[in-house]
């Protein structure tokens, strides 16, 4: 009996960290979405974090003119310069997003930032109504989320 309330309370307590992070909404009018990318990306010297995300609608790889890019500060995700880690605050709990490390020489150093797995992108493609003060008319939005484990 009592190792099964331990287990049940580790269980719940492990749900318990599980959170779904609004980023941003876009509000792209594209009939069909090909592909939809986000990423962080840091200031290291301010100790900034944010999530970037790229609409891709190309139908060639010569059309630049269908690719839109999107960047929002999300609420409680920062770079601690201490540890390069890109932190993300849910309700109190840290958690590791992503590790960030130098890589090579001279001009050609640059930041490398890899994911923990800890924090996964959702994107959501809805249709909404929008009323331009004349008339009422359908666009296409992604909606777009970090969910921690």
């Amino acid at each position: 009996m009592k190792a099964t309330t331990i287990a049940l309370g580790l269980i719940f307590s492990l749900t318990s960290l599980a959170a779904e992070v609004p980023v941003m909404t876009i509000h792209n009018n594209v009939p069909s979405l090909h592909m939809v990318m986000s990423d962080f990306r840091i200031n290291k010297d301010l100790g900034r974090a944010w999530v970037e995300t790229i609409i891709d609608t190309r139908s060639n790889a010569d059309d630049s003119t269908s690719v839109d890019s999107y960047r929002e500060k999300v609420e409680g995700l920062s770079f601690d310069q201490n540890t390069s880690e890109i932190i993300l605050d849910v309700e109190g709990q840290r958690v590791v997003c992503a590790t960030v490390r130098t890589v090579g020489r001279s001009i050609f150093r640059h930041d490398k930032i890899k994911k923990t797995g800890n924090c996964m992108f959702s994107h959501v493609k809805q249709s909404a109504v929008r009323d331009n003060g004349f008339e009422t008319y359908r666009i296409t939005q992604v909606k777009v989320s970090i969910i921690t484990k």
